[in-house]
């Protein structure tokens, strides 16, 4: 049951993780050194190699100080690792499969980032996995990039998904996450129904539907995204980077027993499979 990561350190940027095409992690919070290891099975269709690309973007403003782009003192390093789900995690006991550290003018992890002053700096290499099973995903999906009217399409689905949220039509959404949720069981849980972290997401998304106060909230401003050669997209949020520009507002329980209102922001990765017009949610 090999389980996959990737934990990232940066330094004098703000970063995101995209694994085939997948946003898999963004940071943009400015806490100095940082560092995060995210499960990535979910992204990772089959066994062979994967293609990761990671994107630096600089911090804006600090403390009066406007920074537009990077500068040498820009760090950013990550590593690959895997780890056996089936047997306890005991101190490191996991196997790196890839390092990967953003370019210097010495070639060195330590030395002066090369692409100083740049407004961005992306970079994509590829690491090989093996895992025990095959997903469909959006290998034999549409190329919907430059399709005629993609983006109202998208906005339209948008507006739909939260109709069924906050119409609690939890039939309808079911559906709508079917392939989403199969996908995760079989990679990410291993179809293992006694796995807590699995019991955890069932909780939260029963929780969601269990609320007496859902309330839609306008899209943020976004930007429309296109990965995975032009199959998959997405809205990103620009009032709030790294965020999806779709959200929801609905009462949780917080650890007192009290309720108040939260605002959830949710990625949706959408395609078209081959054959269908419509878009459909696939991560």
């Amino acid at each position: 049951m090999p389980q996959y990561f990737i934990e990232a350190h940066q330094s004098g940027c703000f970063y995101e993780i995209w694994i085939n095409g997948i946003l898999g992690y963004a940071h943009y919070q400015n806490v100095g050194m940082a560092n995060n290891a995210i499960p990535i099975n979910e992204n990772i269709l089959k066994s062979g190699f994967q293609e990761v690309t990671i994107k630096l973007f600089p911090l804006g403003e600090i403390d009066g100080k406007e920074y537009t782009t990077l500068t040498e003192r820009t760090r950013f390093t990550l590593e690959i690792f895997k780890r056996d789900k089936a047997t306890p995690w005991e101190g490191l006991d996991y196997d790196v499969v890839h390092n990967y550290f953003a370019p210097t003018t010495t070639g060195e992890e330590a030395g002066p980032f090369a692409h100083a002053n740049e407004p961005m700096y992306e970079e994509t290499f590829t690491f090989n996995a093996e895992v025990p099973y095959e997903l469909i995903g959006w290998s034999n999906s549409q190329v919907i990039e430059g399709q005629d009217d993609i983006e109202q399409e998208v906005l339209n689905f948008y507006k739909e998904y939260a109709d069924v949220i906050q119409n609690q039509d939890e039939e309808k959404w079911a559906k709508t996450v079917k392939n989403r949720e199969q996908e995760l069981f079989k990679s990410v849980y291993y179809n293992d129904k006694s796995n807590e972290d699995l019991k955890k997401r069932i909780a939260y998304f029963t929780n969601t539907f269990d609320n007496e106060f859902i309330e839609k909230m306008p899209l943020d401003k976004y930007e429309i995204t296109f990965s995975a050669n032009g199959k998959i997209t997405t809205l990103k949020s620009l009032d709030y980077p790294g965020e999806s520009a779709f959200s929801f507002k609905e009462n949780r329980n917080r650890s007192n027993g009290e309720r108040d209102k939260y605002i959830a922001s949710h990625y949706i990765f959408l395609h078209k499979p081959n054959g269908n017009d419509k878009l459909e949610i696939i991560r």
